[in-house]
């Protein structure tokens, strides 16, 4: 499209019928046909979809489209986040989220020695003693008092 422009002081071209020309003797208007206006502003990425699901890529232009390489990386960036903020770190016995959350470990090893489950408490037979009797028998002793 072949318009006419005027062009400004500070070089900015508006569309114009006419150019004017100004010289110190006189003003003359001549049709100008300058080139074509400078290419259209090439959109810009302002945001990408909130969530999970496919990609969304929001242009500067108010145009949707679907998959962008800068989204995708936002996307997988946003995923790994939020998995190491729900994996917990297991010590044996409790496990911790990141959050403060805690829950027995279920890969724990149960601890049942008999004087964890009976109270053996002022009897006169030591802790090894009674453990090695349960583990050998099955069957925790009864307690001497």
């Amino acid at each position: 499209m072949n318009s006419n422009y005027r062009s400004t002081a500070i070089g900015i071209k508006s569309r114009s019928e006419a150019t004017t020309t100004e010289t110190a003797s006189s003003t003359t208007s001549a049709l100008v046909n300058e080139a074509e206006p400078a290419a259209a502003e090439v959109p810009q990425i302002v945001g990408c979809q909130q969530g999970l699901g496919p990609v969304e890529t929001y242009w500067s232009d108010g145009s949707v489209t679907g998959y962008s390489e800068y989204c995708q990386t936002v996307l997988d960036s946003t995923d790994r986040e939020e998995a190491a903020a729900n994996t917990p770190s297991c010590d044996g016995t409790v496990c911790r989220y990141p959050s403060g959350a805690t829950f027995p470990d279920p890969n724990a090893t149960p601890d049942d020695r008999c004087t964890n489950l009976i109270n053996y408490a002022n009897g006169p037979r030591p802790n090894a003693e009674i453990n090695s009797i349960g583990a050998l028998t099955g069957q925790c002793p009864e307690p001497i008092s």
